[in-house]
């Protein structure tokens, strides 16, 4: 029973641990951020959202390298967490590798499907690629997600160009 309890406890934790990586992130507090991914490593080296926070912390940085061997390493701890592919999938195109991002992305997407800035990134991968009906299958999905984002502009535009 008090292994049962003690599992918990660690599990409930690192819960905890993750939400609170998130929000540092999003304050752009990135010190604090990766602090809380790493103490989920510490108490749990295979927690592959731990190495998905760092990969987004890496991307943050600017440190796209480092983004694709975390990100990588948390596809490899858990194949169905759809935020590591998303994140594996940013990784590879911040470094214009366009060609393995596409996959992580559509990757991403089969797992959720309602990710509306994987089929905004996605659809700039496809861009980049030329793949105009990829293109804009994915902006119209994301347009259709976030009609109000910051980013709408700018889809519609792109939409306009591959269009004519």
């Amino acid at each position: 029973m008090k292994v049962v309890l003690s599992v918990l406890m660690v599990l409930f934790l690192q819960d905890d641990l993750y939400k609170e990586g998130v929000a540092q992130l999003e304050a752009k507090h990135y010190d604090e951020a990766e602090s809380a991914f790493r103490q989920m490593i510490e108490a749990d080296a295979s927690n592959s959202k731990a190495f998905e926070g760092l990969a987004r912390v890496d991307i943050a940085r600017k440190d796209y390298d480092k983004a694709l061997e975390d990100a990588t390493k948390s596809v490899e701890l858990d194949g169905e967490n759809g935020d590591a592919h998303y994140a594996l999938g940013l990784a590879h195109a911040y470094r214009l590798d366009f060609e393995n991002a596409a996959p992580s992305l559509e990757k991403a997407l089969s797992l959720n499907p309602d990710n509306a800035y994987a089929h905004y990134q996605l659809g700039l991968v496809q861009y980049k690629l030329k793949r105009y009906d990829q293109t804009i299958l994915h902006f119209e999905k994301f347009l259709e997600l976030k009609p109000d984002a910051p980013e709408a502009p700018q889809v519609r535009s792109i939409l306009k160009t591959v269009r004519s």
